[in-house]
């Protein structure tokens, strides 16, 4: 993939995703303020001809950031597999490399954009999400293998994995509340922990 930056913090040249075409355009635009470097994630389709309205693009970019580790806007194919299985695409290494495959022109890292994810994102909204694909995707999150998750990180999961129906999610919580106690202790950031196998038993229930 294509980068470049200027040295006042615009965009930077490297070639790291060899599949990719090189003079492919830039997927991000690096800056720097207070010495702090700020990564713009660059949009080359149209958001409103996918269905994608403001709010669920955040959530999608704040997704996407989840596995971009280094930043640049592509996502290694390994990144992207982790990634999907958060989606609740579980499957051989084989499946997941031909599931890249059609959606990137990266033919042969099987690297994915920021870009070939918003459509992917956006063909695949409607897909219900199976029990089995919400517990994988959870328990990716779930480092120390307690079997719960900070609320920042459900509701993201829960929100590519609904689309647009946010009430939805919000009703699903609500029962969850009515019938567990809150867990304990929160997060730094002042959210509750969820218990994500109970949500998935209470969903099938």
């Amino acid at each position: 993939m294509s980068k470049e930056k200027e040295t006042d913090g615009g965009l930077i040249g490297e070639n790291i995703h060899h599949g990719r075409p090189k003079d492919e355009e830039p997927h991000v635009k690096r800056s720097t303020k207070k010495k702090k470097e700020i990564v713009e994630y660059l949009v080359r389709v149209d958001l409103d001809k996918l269905g994608i309205d403001d709010l669920q693009f955040e959530e999608m970019k704040e997704l996407f950031k989840m596995f971009d580790i280094d930043r640049d806007g592509v996502l290694t194919f390994k990144e992207f597999e982790r990634l999907t299985g958060v989606l609740g695409r579980t499957g051989s290494e084989e499946k997941a490399r031909k599931f890249a495959q059609s959606i990137s022109v990266d033919q042969t890292e099987c690297s994915v954009s920021f870009t070939e994810y918003l459509n992917m994102m956006a063909n695949q909204r409607n897909d219900e999400p199976s029990p089995e694909s919400l517990l994988d995707a959870f328990e990716i999150f779930d480092k120390g293998g307690l079997g719960r998750i900070s609320e920042a990180h459900f509701r993201r999961i829960m929100k590519c994995k609904l689309g647009e129906d946010v009430a939805e999610l919000d009703e699903m919580l609500d029962e969850y509340r009515r019938v567990h106690s809150p867990s304990v202790p929160s997060t730094p950031e002042q959210d509750k922990y969820i218990d994500y196998r109970k949500f998935v038993q209470m969903l099938q229930e």
